[in-house]
């Protein structure tokens, strides 16, 4: 790898004009105004990070509408028992490549975990984490699916099973369980023992009268794992009145629980029936970012019984998050899809994104597919170029 690349006149985020960005060992280096002075025809993003997705599960259907969500689970369960490592290994290649070419630079992936594929799945997103390594990472989540309930010893040994290959978090969907409070108790019992942060499923519904968020929020405030715990989905919130809505939203924030908000498939899914939905499925996003909890976006599911579109771009997520939570301010925007990096700053690791457009809101209106990717300063997707005098410029 080249100790320095040099990208010449790139719009950034919060700044006005043009600018000169230097990548050196890895790292941004310099961010300097461009001389001489110029319009710029790129954008200069951190890279983006999709934290959920299900690339085990990706591309796999052409055209399918489920009636509701319990048909998409029973659909799921179905097609899964014919899952092999190799063709879950093809499938996770394709998300990660296209992510990696919509400039997504780290992948969060909940892997199913269950008596349906046992850890075959693991075996396959295991092997593509490998062959992607320079490219993106990739974070395995082991995920004890609505088909093993924790609430069971069996289900527990199979994801410790899980751990021991290879799993960087682990999860469960707690609303199938038998027995919520004891699956609860043996995940966060196997976590603390592995010493793993957990990313949850959570109330992929909207009914209040169903909702875990308050037990689960307790039991981390109990047993002190603030900041390990990320919940997803919370689509109940949006189902709740004001005043429930915020006292548990105070209770996230001291629990320092994340939330990763799943726009497509939360709208796509919730309500799904004979008539128009009338309530949104996206999680309160406003509110909980108001109250200090970090929020975060994934695509969730892509072409598959869950999710019948997409293809991996966070760009497409973020505009999504834009139009339905109404999240309006850009910086909170950006962060959301990129963990946290608001613009990209001196001594940042270099993973970054190029887009061609003169600014964020350009960038989601017209979401060009042409974008240039670096992982770590070196170049890993987009347009090639070489300069003769050593250096990397654009």
């Amino acid at each position: 790898m080249q100790d320095e690349v040099i990208i010449k006149s790139v719009a950034v985020p919060d700044r006005s004009g043009a600018f000169s960005v230097s990548l050196r060992d890895g790292v941004v280096g310099t961010i300097r105004p461009a001389e001489p002075a110029s319009e710029s025809a790129w954008l200069a993003l951190p890279g983006f990070a999709n934290l959920h997705a299900h690339a085990d599960r990706a591309y796999t259907v052409q055209s399918f509408r489920p009636r509701s969500f319990a048909d998409a689970l029973a659909a799921a369960a179905s097609a899964r028992t014919g899952f092999t490592a190799v063709d879950v290994e093809a499938r996770a290649m394709r998300l990660f490549d296209r992510s990696v070419a919509h400039g997504v630079t780290r992948i969060r992936t909940h892997t199913d975990v269950d008596p349906v594929v046992e850890l075959r799945s693991m075996e396959g997103i295991l092997a593509a984490k490998r062959r992607v390594a320079a490219s993106i990472d990739v974070e395995i989540v082991a995920f004890s699916s609505s088909r093993n309930d924790l609430a069971e010893s069996t289900a527990l040994a199979r994801l410790e099973r899980a751990i021991d290959a290879g799993a960087d978090l682990i999860g469960a969907t707690l609303n199938s369980s038998a027995d919520p409070p004891r699956a609860l108790a043996a995940l966060l019992d196997l976590a603390e023992r592995a010493d793993l942060p957990v990313d949850i499923h959570l109330d992929e519904h909207l009914e209040p009268g169903k909702m875990l968020t308050g037990l689960v929020a307790d039991a981390v405030i109990a047993r002190r794992l603030q900041g390990r715990v990320t919940l997803s989905h919370l689509c109940v919130l949006a189902a709740l009145e004001d005043k429930a809505a915020a006292a548990l939203i105070d209770k996230l924030a001291r629990a320092e629980i994340g939330v990763v908000a799943l726009p497509e498939t939360n709208l796509f899914l919730q309500e799904r029936g004979r008539t128009t939905p009338v309530r949104r499925g996206i999680t309160r996003v406003r509110e909980l970012l108001t109250a200090g909890v970090k929020v975060r976006l994934g695509t969730d599911n892509i072409c598959d019984w869950f999710f019948p579109f997409g293809d991996g771009d966070m760009l497409e997520t973020a505009r999504m998050a834009a139009i339905a939570s109404h999240l309006d301010d850009v910086p909170q925007l950006i962060a959301a899809a990129c963990d946290g990096r608001r613009a990209i700053e001196e001594g940042n690791v270099a993973d970054l994104v190029l887009v061609q457009a003169s600014s964020f809101d350009d960038a989601l209106a017209r979401r060009p597919s042409e974008r240039i990717v670096f992982k770590a300063g070196r170049q890993v997707a987009g347009p090639r170029w070489d300069d003769p005098t050593g250096g990397s410029c654009l």
